[in-house]
């Protein structure tokens, strides 16, 4: 019971040093400041983080998780819809159905930049880390936890043939990555996240398919469906 109580305020101290940071950066953000918001005492609050950049690490810890979660969510949901179609596909057809129920990597890229997207929106720890990252280059990039799978996944689209043969996966993945750092920089301005995850969704989509393989009908006829 006492160490639970005490994993709470710590996850609340953390809370609120992001919330402080997502508003005001590393520099804007004291222990008084962060003390007065959770509101603990300074003597409690540097009980369990004697230091600013001790907290700076718990909220980045707490950002890296999230996002591995969500990435793993995300594959998880796909193996889950995958596994579901193939138990409908009798006898047979069954190794067949396998192979085709999976999501084309094209769209899997897709949702995992959106899951990303919206992560970043609502959460004031992951736009605090990701400020951090501008702040104090030396930290970690938090796009190391979930870029590499998107550009995986690129290259895999690429090789089914789903993008251009001219469209590289490398820059692919650059463009989407621009794109979620430029969701943080419109929230950072004020932006409402709906309406920014809706324009972020749109340009997505309009990227991808300019870049997608045109479809059977021939290079006049684009297979233009990342979201499916």
């Amino acid at each position: 019971m006492v160490q639970e109580r005490a994993e709470r305020t710590r996850r609340a101290m953390v809370y609120a040093a992001a919330e402080e940071i997502d508003r005001g950066g590393y520099y804007g953000a004291s222990l008084a400041s962060i003390s007065r918001s959770v509101g603990m005492s300074m003597g409690a609050l540097t009980f369990h983080f004697p230091t600013k950049d001790r907290l700076v690490e718990a909220v980045q810890a707490l950002s890296v998780s999230m996002v591995r979660g969500t990435v793993e969510a995300v594959e998880a949901a796909d193996a889950v819809a995958g596994a579901d179609a193939v138990d409908a596909v009798a006898g047979a057809d069954a190794v067949a159905g396998a192979a085709s129920v999976r999501a084309p990597s094209l769209g899997r890229a897709r949702e995992m930049v959106l899951a990303i997207s919206r992560l970043l929106a609502g959460e004031p720890v992951v736009r605090a880390a990701v400020r951090l990252g501008w702040e104090r280059p030396s930290q970690e990039d938090w796009t190391a936890a979930w870029l590499p799978r998107v550009g995986e996944l690129l290259v895999q689209a690429h090789a089914d043939g789903d993008l251009r043969q001219d469209a590289d996966p490398e820059t692919v993945t650059a463009l989407a990555a621009g794109l979620v750092q430029g969701l943080h920089c419109r929230m950072c301005a004020g932006a409402d996240a709906h309406e920014a995850l809706g324009q972020l969704t749109r340009i997505l989509d309009v990227l991808l398919c300019s870049l997608s393989a045109p479809g059977p009908g021939g290079p006049d006829a684009p297979r233009c469906s990342p979201g499916n």
